[in-house]
C-alpha cells in the first residue's frame, strides 16, 4: 500500500492510493489537470484508476469531480445524503449511475481493498472518514472532524499510516483577522482539529504497527508547518511518547507529499 497526499488545505483536497489490487482517489477538490499533472510527476497514470471516495460535498473536497468523471467514468463511493446535498450544477453534470451508496460503519470492498467509513463530525451533510484495509496493512484518512468520539477510537487505533487532520494553531486562529463567527465556526466540534487537539488524538491512536502521521489540511492564515510539528512534539512528549518513532509529514497546498510506502 503507497500513497500521496497531492493537495491538502481550504483551496482544495486531494489524495492517490494504491495498493496491491486498486488505485483510487479520495476527494478531487482541485482541478482535474492539476490531478492528472500531480500523478504523473509521481510516476502514476490518472487513466488507471479504479475509482473515487468521497468524504463530504463541499467544494474544496469535489470541485474536480465533473471533468474527473467526463474524462474517467469510473464508479464514486459516496453516501447518499452526500451525493444529493452536492451543488446542483455538479450533480447535472455528473453521471448518477457511477454514484455508488456506502453507509457508515459498514465495510464494502474494491476490488480486493477493505474500505471502512465512519462518520465524521463536521459541518457538511453527512462528512465520512474512511479506513483501508488490503494485505495486512492498513490506512486512516480523516480530515474535516471538529471531534473525534471515543466509540470510534477501536476502528481506528494501530493503523500503519494516519492522514490526520491538524488544521489550525488556536492562537493565529484567535488573533487573525477573520470574522468572530467563522472563527467560531473553525473551533467548534462540527468544524476543525487544532494541532494541539489532533496531536492528543494521536496519542490514542498511534499503536505498534504505525509508522506514518501525515498532518492534512493545514491552514494558510492560521498555521505553520513549524507550528504544527512542535506542537506534535509538546505533546507526544507529555504523553511519554518519542515522536522520532514514527515519519511526520505536513501536507500542503500546493506540493504533493513524497510516496510513503506502507
Amino acid at each position: 500500500m503507497k500513497l500521496t497526499v497531492l493537495a491538502s488545505g481550504s483551496k482544495g483536497n486531494a489524495t492517490y492510493l494504491e495498493t496491491p489490487s486498486t488505485k483510487l482517489l479520495i476527494d478531487v477538490g482541485i482541478s482535474h489537470r492539476q490531478i492528472k499533472k500531480r500523478m504523473a510527476d509521481q510516476g502514476y497514470d490518472i487513466d488507471r484508476l479504479d475509482a473515487i471516495v468521497i468524504t463530504h460535498e463541499h467544494t474544496d473536497h469535489i470541485k474536480g469531480l465533473t471533468v474527473t468523471l467526463k474524462r474517467h467514468p469510473i464508479p464514486v463511493y459516496v453516501t447518499e445524503k452526500t451525493y444529493h446535498h452536492m451543488y446542483f450544477k455538479t450533480k447535472e453534470n455528473i453521471d448518477a449511475s457511477l454514484m455508488q451508496y456506502v453507509t457508515t460503519y459498514e465495510t464494502f470492498t474494491i476490488n480486493e481493498l477493505q474500505v471502512t467509513p465512519f462518520r465524521v463530525s463536521h459541518d457538511a451533510e453527512d462528512t465520512v472518514g474512511y479506513v483501508f484495509e488490503e494485505a495486512g496493512k492498513k490506512l486512516v484518512y480523516v480530515t474535516d472532524i471538529g471531534y473525534l468520539p471515543k466509540t470510534d477510537l477501536p476502528l481506528l487505533k494501530n493503523a500503519d499510516a494516519y492522514v490526520f487532520e491538524s488544521n489550525y494553531d488556536v492562537t493565529l486562529l484567535f488573533t487573525s483577522n477573520r470574522p468572530f463567527y467563522l472563527k467560531q465556526r473553525i473551533d467548534s466540534v462540527k468544524g476543525h482539529m487544532s494541532n494541539t487537539d489532533s496531536a492528543y488524538n494521536m496519542t490514542q491512536l498511534i499503536g505498534e504497527k504505525t509508522k506514518h502521521i501525515i498532518l492534512a489540511h493545514p491552514s494558510r492564515e492560521c498555521n505553520t508547518k513549524e507550528l504544527a510539528l512542535s506542537t506534535y512534539t509538546e505533546v507526544f512528549t507529555d504523553y511519554g511518547i518519542d515522536i522520532n518513532r514514527f515519519n511526520v509529514v505536513v501536507a500542503h497546498q500546493d506540493i504533493p507529499t513524497k510516496l510513503i510506502e506502507l
